[in-house]
């Protein structure tokens, strides 16, 4: 722009902008690639001034002081530093005790790690490099046999005591009781292995399988195979966390929700994901300590089974860790639900019939949300480090 069209650029925003709204910067997605990669590659500081500058301009143009977002930033560190240092550290820490804010900080932050990760799984593999210390789990080309184990019913209870001695976000609060039948569910998570079987029949293409919705993204984004496996020479690869490696057949495959159902379809009549309630009868007596692929453990998933400590009581394999569990449930509230007044938002929004709730955490998951009581969502044609097992009642299985 000459200095006379970025005045007139700059005076058209300021008209457009009503009182109390905010002008955003952002970067240029639409720049080509060797353009961004110059201007972030600012050895001499040439980017860094011209930022400065136009926010100078900024500055003058719009009446406004951007310098204030650098100083409210440091005053709300030194805040939070003092804060850290001066409160009383009494238990038990409660959702009125003055540490629980920072307590939801922290766990807020352990979220967004386990999204990160989900984000660099999805960068070129040529702009990443791997630690030196990081490894997968190993893999097998075998698929184990897998079978389905029967259930006790019973009463359940969901939801988080209220006195419970440990972080929860609003979501797991609230009470609610709930009969469950004895059901059969399979032994493992599905694999990459059994998934390939699906695929390879045309699974994808096959309208029966799909409802309206689901087939519509499927045919938008023409989408064929499951987001982290890569076509190759008839075959497919996979893609971990910094690397393509080949696919392991005997790691739970990671699919969004209607890709599960798609596959639970194709298995036959009858056969569909556990209900919240079914998932909290099979992971009943799980220790909190016990050795599930949690908490960064292996870096990835693991072969289903291989990890004896991930067995539950129930007989069920990998009921918490190695990948999130894709469930039946529309993510709800649980009777007696409250928001946070600290954090209002955070699950109430949500609660619809576009999101579905998914349990035991994955190998990226860390603190709450590598907890038994996490109630965690997402919408069904979206992504995280999640895949399922299938159920069926038990007069189906007959």
């Amino acid at each position: 722009m000459t200095p006379q069209e970025c005045d007139r650029f700059f005076c058209q925003i300021l008209e457009a902008l009503d009182v109390g709204e905010y002008f955003l910067l952002g970067v240029d997605l639409q720049k080509p690639k060797q353009v961004l990669e110059a201007a972030y590659n600012d050895a001499q500081g040439v980017t860094a001034q011209f930022n400065l500058n136009m926010l100078d301009h900024l500055n003058y143009r719009f009446a406004a002081n951007f310098d204030n977002v650098w100083r409210y930033r440091d005053k709300a560190k030194a805040e939070v530093t003092d804060f850290i240092h001066n409160t009383p550290l009494n238990f038990p820490i409660n959702q009125n005790h003055p540490l629980w804010a920072l307590i939801m900080g922290m766990e807020h932050n352990r979220i967004h790690f386990e999204t990160s990760s989900m984000l660099i799984r999805q960068l070129p593999i040529e702009r990443l490099k791997r630690p030196d210390s990081w490894q997968y789990a190993t893999f097998h080309g075998k698929i184990c046999a897998n079978k389905m184990i029967q259930i006790p019913g019973g009463v359940v209870k969901l939801g988080k005591p209220k006195d419970a001695p440990t972080y929860g976000w609003d979501s797991e609060y609230g009470s609610r009781n709930v009969e469950v039948k004895p059901f059969l569910a399979s032994q493992y998570l599905i694999t990459n292995g059994e998934f390939l079987k699906f695929v390879e029949e045309d699974g994808y293409d096959n309208r029966e399988f799909w409802d309206e919705e689901s087939w519509s993204w499927k045919s938008d984004y023409n989408i064929k195979h499951p987001k982290f496996w890569i076509p190759s020479n008839g075959s497919y690869n996979y893609r971990a966390m910094f690397d393509e490696i080949d696919l392991p057949l005997d790691w739970p495959v990671e699919v969004n929700h209607d890709e599960a159902m798609a596959y639970c379809r194709w298995t036959g009549k009858g056969v569909r994901l556990m209900s919240e309630a079914e998932w909290t009868m099979a992971a009943a007596n799980c220790e909190d300590d016990q050795d599930f692929n949690l908490h960064i453990k292996f870096n990835s998933p693991t072969s289903v089974g291989s990890v004896e400590t991930a067995k539950s009581p129930s007989g069920l394999y990998d009921i918490r860790g190695n990948v999130w569990e894709w469930l039946s449930d529309d993510f709800k509230p649980l009777p007696g639900f409250k928001p946070h007044p600290l954090y209002e938002d955070y699950s109430a929004p949500f609660f619809d019939t576009q999101h579905k709730i998914m349990r035991g955490g994955s190998w990226a998951s860390t603190g709450t949300y590598a907890s038994t009581s996490c109630r965690n969502w997402f919408r069904r044609n979206f992504y995280q480090h999640a895949g399922f097992r299938i159920a069926q009642n038990l007069e189906e299985e007959k």
